[in-house]
């Protein structure tokens, strides 16, 4: 039995809720939306329409991904324009490729502060994601003699926070 001011409660949780998640959700799209223009800017790239829509999307998966990922995730974009927006976010230093073994040419956002530091990936034997992990030193890893390295990609396995806990 629900009386009509039990009603009308329920009726304005429920709005504040909705409206709650409304803000959120277009806050979030704002900010990412104004990191993508700040990120294409400070990089030397001209903020199109595409080039801001990819970089949202690289910005929100938080992962390595391949570029059939990306035209699965932005189907209204064709395969060649998300190729040549991924080489030239390449050429800037925004994205870096990942090579975790597998045969997939992997993207990855690059949050090098000033200069360009090679990476260490983690792959997720259950998910199959790939992770660029920050904070790791990879200067440290002794060079060859004789060699001049020019990038270091050093590849973990196992299983990811979110599988790993699926597990347990």
């Amino acid at each position: 039995f629900i009386t009509t001011a039990m009603r009308s409660t329920f009726v304005r949780i429920n709005l504040i809720f909705w409206d709650y998640f409304f803000y959120t959700v277009a806050n979030f799209i704002l900010k990412t939306s104004q990191l993508s223009i700040t990120q294409t800017n400070k990089k030397g790239i001209r903020p199109t329409a595409i080039r801001i829509m990819v970089m949202k999307e690289i910005i929100t998966m938080g992962y390595a991904f391949t570029l059939t990922e990306m035209e699965e995730r932005l189907d209204t974009v064709d395969k060649s324009t998300l190729f040549r927006t991924l080489t030239l976010f390449m050429e800037h230093r925004l994205v870096h490729e990942v090579y975790n073994g597998s045969n997939a040419k992997l993207y990855c956002r690059c949050e090098c502060k000033g200069i360009h530091t090679s990476h260490i990936y983690f792959t997720c034997k259950s998910c199959g994601k790939t992770f660029s992990i920050k904070d790791v030193d990879t200067s440290s890893i002794p060079h060859p003699n004789g060699f001049v390295v020019e990038d270091t990609n050093c590849v973990m396995t196992g299983l990811c926070p979110v599988c790993a806990n699926m597990l347990s």
